[in-house]
């Protein structure tokens, strides 16, 4: 937002310039001395009535009258723009808005969602349920004021989020994703192709709500698009033809939560003698209870429930399923893993 200390700058600005012009006024008009000159400047503009250094001149006189009017003007229009800072609540905006500004230069791999829609919200929601540290963009300043204090914990940066120094001042570069939540297909397109270009390494989800919009997106940069329309008829649908199959889906709880019941390996995190092996050699289920509902191969190609004799490939993926005793124990397991690679 646009500093309102800068109309104030201006107004300290032309006050300076009357202290200079009076003190040179004074100095050739009636040829006191510096000192006298500005304390004459100072005397005048104060009107505190003091006496004068000397008799003045018809000029001197004349200039005098001019520089009451001049400070006298300035000191009225500073004190209606205080006033309609302090009015506006625009200072205390400013102070918040910078005080905002410099928690997010401290922040490395948080998340970045731009919008807050229904489905931005539904994002930071999820988001905080996992822990994730969230900055949101949002361009309706009112709509930004009003679920600050809602999302507690959630930082709201207000902006235009396709403004690629919008997306600076959320320290793109340190974020580790991106959720482009826009209502735009065209301002979620120029939110991608932005964001990718600030940081290359960065997880970049968006909406789309066409087909070939998709498409676009994922060119420009994305990983990953959602339609909601898409999504919306479809579970519609699984939920009319399964609903019971849908219910149980529903209550599972994906990565990152305390109630979280079904966690992702990535196979090159794990020891290398793990790299090529069987799933059964990983004794996940023996050590954690844990089973291995899914493999992801380096191609994106998906195993559902591999059998235990499934040999596990470096640069691939795999998800476990489990209660949330049996997470923890899976979570404390594979530490254990990666701090021994």
């Amino acid at each position: 937002m646009n500093n309102p200390f800068e109309s104030l700058k201006n107004v300290l600005f032309v006050f300076a310039v009357i202290l200079i012009a009076g003190t040179l006024g004074y100095r050739w008009l009636e040829g006191f001395d510096w000192l006298q000159s500005f304390y004459m400047v100072i005397q005048t503009v104060s009107t505190v009535g003091f006496n004068e250094v000397g008799p003045l001149s018809t000029g001197g006189i004349w200039f005098t009258i001019a520089l009451i009017v001049g400070s006298f003007g300035t000191f009225a229009y500073g004190a209606g723009l205080l006033a309609q800072l302090a009015i506006d609540g625009k200072v205390q905006l400013y102070l918040r808005t910078k005080r905002l500004e410099r928690k997010v230069e401290k922040l490395k791999n948080h998340t970045i969602v731009c919008g807050l829609g229904r489905n931005g919200r539904q994002v930071v929601s999820k988001l905080k349920a996992y822990g994730v540290q969230v900055v949101v963009l949002e361009l309706n300043e009112e709509r930004a004021n009003r679920y600050r204090e809602e999302l507690v914990g959630v930082l709201v940066l207000i902006g235009d989020a396709t403004n690629d120094e919008i997306l600076e001042k959320a320290n793109i570069e340190h974020a580790n994703s991106l959720v482009a939540a826009l209502a735009s297909d065209t301002d979620n397109l120029f939110v991608v192709i932005s964001a990718r270009q600030l940081n290359p390494k960065l997880i970049i989800g968006a909406r789309a709500n066409t087909e070939s919009t998709e498409k676009k997106l994922l060119a420009a940069g994305a990983n990953y698009t959602v339609s909601p329309n898409l999504v919306g008829g479809s579970h519609l649908a699984h939920n009319l033809m399964n609903p019971g199959v849908m219910n149980f889906l529903d209550h599972l709880s994906v990565g990152g939560s305390s109630a979280t019941n079904i966690e992702e390996i990535v196979v090159d995190e794990l020891p290398e003698e793990m790299s090529n092996c069987n799933i059964k050699d990983l004794k996940i289920r023996q050590q954690t209870g844990c089973t291995v509902i899914g493999y992801v191969d380096e191609s994106g190609e998906l195993v559902v429930n591999p059998s235990p004799d499934f040999k596990v490939a470096p640069h691939a993926k795999l998800y476990v399923l489990g209660n949330d005793e049996q997470i923890r124990a899976f979570r404390n397991w594979f530490n254990k893993q990666t701090q021994a690679n």
